[in-house]
This record gives structure tokens, C-alpha cells and sequence, in this order.
């Protein structure tokens, strides 16, 4: 197991419902497989929860974090919350991006611009 005794963090651990498995939940899943601790970090406690379980069908030891990486408050949340749970961070599998649709650039009004550059920039910056 290339991961045992490592810690991962998988923000963006949740995903929407539907028939397939997305890339924070199957991410998750993979590590915990690999022997991974994790904590799920989601901003919607309830996809979250079902990632969890889907994980612990593995065995792992895993937790979730219901937090937005777009708040500097909850990136500090995620880091003192994974430290103090499992006593360090050894990956961080940052999973979140919002495109707000397939739309040129000169078509976008700056708050969604501001919206799009807080979550894929920002928040990868903070985390």
C-alpha cells in the first residue's frame, strides 16, 4: 500500500448526485485503498458524508470537514483541523474548480469573473 501511515487531505471530497463516480469521491476511495488516512473536505456536509462511507468500505480511517476554500477562515480550518486529528498533512489533493459555463471571456460580468478567480486561484493559494 503506497500510502499507509500517510495523511491526505481531498478537498472537494464530495460530488453531486449521479450514476458515476466523480474525481474527489473516486480520488478519496483510492487513497483510502492505498492505506491513506483522510479528511473529506467538502462545502456540502451531505455528498460529503456519502464519500465518507464510501471510504470507510475500505477500512481507512477518514473524517469529513464541511468547508469553503473561497473563506481564508476555512483554509485555516482545514490545516489545524487535519494537524490536530491526524497529527500532520502529507498530501493535499486539491479538488475544486467552477467554471460557471462555457462562456468567452468578454461575456463574463466581474462578479463572475471574481467568483470563478476565489475558488480555482485563491482558494488553491490558501489551502
Amino acid at each position: 500500500m503506497r500510502l499507509e501511515s500517510k495523511v491526505a487531505v481531498v478537498v472537494g471530497a464530495g460530488q453531486q448526485p449521479g450514476e458515476t463516480m466523480g474525481n474527489g469521491r473516486a480520488v478519496s476511495v483510492r487513497f483510502a485503498e492505498e492505506g491513506a488516512s483522510l479528511l473529506l473536505v467538502d462545502n456540502n456536509a451531505e455528498w460529503a458524508q456519502e464519500t465518507l462511507r464510501a471510504v470507510e468500505k475500505t477500512g481507512a480511517r477518514a473524517s469529513v470537514l464541511v468547508a469553503d476554500i473561497t473563506r481564508e477562515s476555512d483554509c485555516e480550518a482545514i490545516a489545524r483541523t487535519a494537524v490536530e486529528r491526524y497529527g500532520r498533512i502529507d498530501v493535499l489533493h486539491n479538488n475544486v474548480g467552477r467554471s460557471r459555463g462555457d462562456r468567452a471571456t468578454p461575456d463574463m460580468d466581474a462578479a463572475i469573473w471574481d467568483e470563478i478567480m476565489a475558488m480555482n486561484l485563491k482558494g488553491m493559494f490558501m489551502t
